[in-house]
């Protein structure tokens, strides 16, 4: 394999491992606090540290490996550097940069989406190739891994309304996040 693949990969890895870190004990986190917060839902530490910070650190570095690596064959490489590229422009717009503009601060995370931008174009100008050879189904992979960081809040909204006992005070932007109920 060659070392400039495996410095790329290194690369993603380290990006998903900071990003993470930042959103987990980073000024204001855990981030699962601050989404519970914004809509106004308890997440129990419990429930929120195996799905924001390991699963979703374990399926970028699946979805970041199968991108860069490409053990699955061309369509499957294309698929994921689509959503690996989604991923990390929705994760950086949608959970970041206009939380941040609409006044929920701190925000968690916030000064590691420069590095997930610079990844996305990069991994977009390197594997242009690959990309546009497969472009229907790197669309698809790049439509999905946008939408996994379109559907957070959205979801966590039809969570508070099933679960009325996790429900708190909603974070109004601009104010300090209330405190747990």
């Amino acid at each position: 394999m060659d070392v400039a693949v495996l410095l790329i990969l290194a690369a993603d890895f380290g990006f998903t491992t900071l990003h993470s870190w930042q959103e987990w004990k980073g000024a204001g986190g855990p981030l699962w606090r601050n989404f519970g917060a914004i809509v106004g839902l308890e997440i129990p530490d419990a429930i929120g540290f195996p799905l924001f910070t390991v699963g979703l650190t374990l399926m970028l570095f699946a979805v970041g490996f199968i991108a860069i690596i490409g053990p699955l064959g061309h369509t499957w490489t294309a698929f994921a550097l689509g959503a690996l590229i989604g991923a990390r422009l929705s994760d950086t717009l949608v959970s970041h940069v206009r939380l941040y503009v609409k006044g929920y601060r701190p925000n968690p995370g916030l000064s590691s989406t420069p590095l997930y931008l610079l990844e996305a174009c990069f991994l977009a100008w390197l594997f242009h190739t690959r990309l546009s050879a497969n472009s229907s189904i790197a669309t698809v992979g790049f439509v999905i891994g946008a939408a996994s960081f379109v559907v957070v809040l959205p979801m966590l909204r039809l969570v508070r309304l099933a679960l009325p006992s996790l429900r708190r005070t909603p974070w109004q932007p601009g104010k300090p996040m209330p405190l747990e109920q």
